[in-house]
């Protein structure tokens, strides 16, 4: 597959390897995400060799050793090194760097660096020292990546960290936007690259199981509901990668997959006391996982005590969804019945998670790129005992809001759906206000002629799957000048 839409993140690599003085770049973000391959797609475009080294878990001496072994061959490419070969200390070998950077742009990649400071806790305060009295004042370009986000916020990014103020850069790798997907998978139609990033999400890796010469169910049976799929395993590694005690973690993922959604449920189906699942909350909304949503019609979020939490990790919610309750049969290779299971359920899934979500991620990108008739303070959704919207987006000052319907259904959408929306106004917007009311609706399969017509009457929107995804295509090209 190629590779896709990390234009900006390239543009910020060359623009910091041709800025004078030393840089320091701090990449970080999950695992699978990209990291290494963007690293490597950049370097492939220098013009001098750069040192690339990938830590990997294991002691601290070994550790030391096979980058003091990568950084001399580097210096010395005749010279052959021997095994044993080592430099005294950390402090040592980035001595070497720092000589070699005095007259020259010398560029160094530490890949998944958090695992040299998981197993050495004094590391971060060493290149604190090596970066303060000898980097610093060289031409080198030090680049450290890590997928652990823990260890990274406490080296790097807290305020008591040791590295805290250093890197020049920091950068968090994000998932690919679903608009990149029809350039990973081109045969594939626009229902069929939502159903991949329903279980893929933006994770690069996971989408690269995908062969869009075979259908989505072929792809769950052959490629995906497989013993052998890394998707069967990572979450849980994921977890106890980031996580002390992650049990605690992984069950409350199982609750909220499971359709628990408010505090107290949770914790019921956890089996967690409900004086403490908040804390575990808000470490998985930290790490990204976990979000808390309130309706958006709700000025104070916070203080609001309507909050839902929902799996926002696609891969995560699918998983939970779908492959834990599942992995005795996978596991034991009854994949058939699994992937029967999963397919009946798969479309409805579709359409109460991806969609919606993608249905107001268009209305984020059309406000980004000036092409929404307002500008929203909040866009999310709204529920009540007596209504709920899928999208909505509001702004107190300009008393403009924004309500969206979204239809994942196998048919054209028909007036009827329009009008239902029309006649929940009332029952969702905010009291004693002259709201300006705008109407968007949102379609897999387009609308009918008296939808369309209707449409006109009240001045809604009328949106496709297809325009969707061709809007974010563009948006992203445009991101990317």
């Amino acid at each position: 597959m190629s590779f896709v839409s990390r234009e900006r993140e390239l543009a910020l690599l060359n623009d910091l390897y041709h800025r004078p003085g030393a840089q320091f770049l701090i990449l970080y973000g999950r695992r699978r995400i990209g990291k290494t391959a963007l690293i490597t797609r950049w370097g492939r475009g220098l013009d001098e060799p750069y040192l690339y080294w990938m830590a990997s878990q294991t002691s601290a001496t070994n550790q030391l050793r096979r980058f003091s072994q990568a950084l001399f061959q580097f210096l010395h490419p005749e010279t052959a090194v021997t095994p044993t070969f080592s430099y005294p200390s950390w402090d040592a070998a980035f001595a070497e760097v720092a000589r070699l950077a005095v007259s020259q742009r010398v560029v160094i990649v530490l890949d998944e660096f958090t695992y040299v400071m998981q197993a050495d806790s004094e590391v971060p305060s060493l290149i604190q020292k090596a970066w303060d009295h000898q980097l610093k004042q060289s031409n080198a370009f030090l680049i450290l990546t890590g997928s652990l986000a823990g260890i990274i916020q406490r080296a790097a990014l807290d305020y008591q960290s040791p590295l805290y103020g250093r890197a020049t850069a920091r950068l968090k790798l994000q998932p690919l936007s679903f608009g990149a997907l029809a350039d990973m998978l081109p045969n594939y139609n626009s229902e069929q690259r939502v159903a991949v990033y329903t279980i893929a999400g933006g994770v690069p890796a996971y989408i690269e199981l995908f062969d869009d010469a075979l259908n989505i169910r072929q792809n769950l049976q052959q490629r995906i509901v497989t013993p052998s799929n890394v998707m069967l395993t990572d979450a849980v590694f994921l977890l106890r990668e980031q996580l002390d005690e992650p049990r605690n973690y992984i069950a409350i993922l199982e609750a909220i997959a499971a359709g628990y959604h408010g505090l107290t449920e949770i914790a019921a189906m956890a089996g967690i006391n409900r004086s403490n699942i908040s804390k575990y909350l808000a470490v998985l909304r930290e790490l990204g996982y976990v979000e808390r949503l309130v309706p958006a019609t709700i000025r104070r979020p916070e203080k609001s005590r309507k909050g839902r939490y929902v799996i926002t990790d696609p891969y995560l919610r699918f998983y939970y969804r779908f492959l834990a309750p599942h992995r005795t049969a996978i596991e034991q290779g009854r994949i058939k019945q699994t992937v029967s299971l999963l397919y009946d359920h798969l479309l409805d899934f579709i359409g109460t998670h991806t969609f919606e979500e993608l249905c107001r991620d268009w209305v984020n990108w059309a406000t980004e790129m000036d092409e929404f008739p307002f500008l929203p303070e909040r866009t999310g959704s709204f529920w009540s005992k007596q209504a709920q919207v899928d999208v909505l987006a509001i702004n107190w000052r300009s008393k403009d809001i924004l309500l969206g319907e979204c239809q994942w259904g196998p048919k054209a959408v028909g007036r009827s759906v329009l009008q239902t929306l029309l006649d929940k106004r009332e029952k969702v917007l905010p009291a004693s206000v002259a709201w300006r009311v705008h109407y968007a609706f949102f379609a897999r399969r387009g609308f009918t002629p008296a939808a369309q017509a209707f449409a006109q009457q009240h001045n809604a929107q009328l949106i496709t799957l297809a325009q969707i995804e061709a809007d974010m295509q563009r948006w992203l090209q445009a991101q990317a000048v």
